[in-house]
């Protein structure tokens, strides 16, 4: 029996570490919006890229020829500029997190020659002047770093036809304030993947623009360290989050690229990451090639899925077992299953309290998911999504498991989360518990989950231990394809597939219903879907379902 590893700033926290202590202090904004801070920042302008950096990620030339009609779209947001200094006061963080990145360089790059560089040119231009003094979202380390990135990947494109001219000028010289500004100031330790994304860019300031082999090796020393401490033995990530695993296997694919074609080599480090991380990402997605809905992850674009593990040259098969991580895949036949067996990380924003809930697919359909996840701390959305009762698993008193701030800081979770697997001839079974109800209620969930090796088969039993509550419910939410429709005795429910195909579930509970529910897992768009509900009494001796799902006619 193995129990889950709760995932603390504590378990980032880097000894080695050559900040002065304000730098990831929650305040250090204080002081760098200071003019002693500014100062700080002087020194010599870069000559430009060191060595042309390389870029690995196609941009979209039609996603560019919406930008120079001034159409910049992330997500599904959309705002209409005429300047990069105007920006809409109605603009979610998010949206303007993502402008101030430079990310759109890439699509406008995609256009090659023509009008592209000199639009690029002159929004930089006009965005620089506009944001010399400190900007809260601007100057941002992760937002910083971004930034430092693309200009440094598109370096090339943005100063053609321009050569020693004042754009370049002007460019050399603040980019060598950002890549100084990385260097004094990080994220918080809890961070977890924007003060690694922080970092990278520091890893790119140093190594294309600025050089110096103590700060080169004292930055990648610095690397070592929180790849160390974020990726974890199985190939997860702290934030156990699947769309957060992609993010940072795009980081550490885009610093192999970047330290290989600066040094000529591939830090071991570095490439373990990359080989641990790859199979990992392949066992949280469905057959359907996207990402299972945990923890603020959203299912991922397909495509971009498959073009970032082909950049891994991995070839691993995933784990069905990812004891630090906190998942467990589950599949015969048809069936998919992924679980969330872990403790809620205490690291980053994105946690959902979601303990033992799971999704289940059948071939390349979703049947069984969880609601999905929307950012940005003022969206109505985000507490709803983030509680229990959105995921596919049992509440007590229709009160979540876990308890977070409105910020997405963990507040309270299970302490103790455990998961036993045996893998036997009849099939493979998971066994899990926590005991997140145990403070207030006195009641401990045991769910266990058995998939039969024919793959027609899927039993689960959900229980509860102790003495406390007034009642349950247990959800299954359904994914907006499936049609459902409750059978005559009320003790199930036939699933109707796409495709034709029909499924069963039945359950030893007498009070089964079907009830509206909401799916944002693709893209964020919201979608109506339905979900199965079995709620009851508690009277002082826990609680007993056991259910059964088999395809129709099996």
């Amino acid at each position: 029996m193995s129990t889950g590893t709760r995932h603390t700033a504590a378990h980032l926290k880097d000894p080695h570490s050559k900040l002065p202590l304000w730098a990831a202090q929650p305040n250090a904004t204080l002081f760098t919006a200071s003019a002693l801070y500014r100062l700080l920042l002087l020194g010599s302008a870069p000559k430009g890229v060191r060595f042309s950096v390389p870029e690995l990620w196609p941009g979209n030339p039609d996603v560019g020829r919406d930008i120079l009609a001034g159409i910049f779209r992330y997500r599904d947001e959309t705002h209409e500029l005429s300047s990069a200094n105007a920006l809409p006061v109605n603009a979610s963080a998010a949206w303007v997190a993502w402008f101030h990145g430079h990310s759109w360089l890439r699509d406008l790059c995609a256009l090659g020659g023509g009008e592209a560089p000199y639009f690029a040119r002159e929004w930089l231009s006009t965005w620089i002047e506009a944001n010399r003094s400190w900007q809260a979202i601007a100057w941002t380390p992760e937002v910083t770093a971004e930034r430092l990135i693309n200009w440094c990947q598109h370096w090339s494109f943005l100063v053609r036809d321009d050569g020693s001219g004042p754009f370049e000028k002007l460019l050399r010289r603040r980019a060598g304030r950002d890549a100084r500004h990385l260097l004094w100031t990080m994220p918080p330790q809890d961070a977890g993947f924007n003060r690694l994304h922080a970092l990278k860019g520091q890893v790119f300031g140093v190594f294309a623009l600025l050089g110096g082999e103590n700060r080169m090796t004292r930055t990648l020393n610095q690397l070592e360290r929180e790849i160390t401490a974020q990726v974890l033995p199985d190939g997860g990530h702290v934030e156990r989050n699947p769309q957060r695993l992609g993010d940072v296997l795009k980081n550490l694919l885009e610093l192999r690229a970047l330290l290989s074609t600066a040094t000529g080599d591939v830090p071991g480090f570095l490439q373990n990451a990359i080989d641990r991380v790859a199979p990992m990402l392949r066992a949280l997605r469905h057959p359907d090639g996207g990402l299972a809905v945990f923890n603020g992850g959203l299912e991922g674009d397909r495509a971009w899925l498959d073009l970032l593990l082909a950049h891994t040259d991995s070839n691993a098969k995933p784990p069905r077992h990812a004891p630090h991580a906190g998942f467990q895949r589950l599949n015969a036949g048809a069936v998919n299953i992924i679980m969330d067996c872990g403790q809620p990380s205490s690291v980053g924003r994105t946690q959902h309290a979601g303990t033992l809930s799971f999704e289940l697919s059948i071939g390349k359909h979703r049947l069984f998911v969880n609601c999905g996840a929307r950012d940005g701390e003022q969206d109505p959305w985000r507490t709803a999504l983030a509680a229990t009762a959105a995921h596919t698993t049992l509440t007590v008193n229709d009160t979540s498991s876990s308890a977070f701030a409105l910020d997405g800081k963990l507040r309270r979770c299970p302490e103790h989360v455990t998961c036993n697997r045996q893998d036997v001839d009849q099939g493979v079974l998971a066994e899990a518990s926590h005991d997140g109800y145990m403070d207030g209620f006195g009641l401990t969930h045991h769910r266990a989950l058995f998939v039969a090796s024919h793959g027609t088969d899927v039993r689960g039993e959900d229980r509860l231990v102790g003495s406390g509550g007034e009642s349950f419910t247990l959800r299954f939410h359904l994914h907006p394809s499936v049609k459902a429709s409750v059978l005559g005795d009320g003790h199930g429910v036939l699933l109707h597939l796409p495709g034709k195909e029909v499924w069963r579930l039945r359950t030893s509970a007498h009070d089964v219903k079907l009830e509206s529910s909401v799916y944002l897992g693709h893209g964020g768009d919201q979608r109506r879907s339905e979900q199965i509900v079995i709620s009851g009494p508690l009277s002082g001796n826990g609680a007993l379902i056991k259910w059964a799902l088999s395809r129709d006619g099996a």
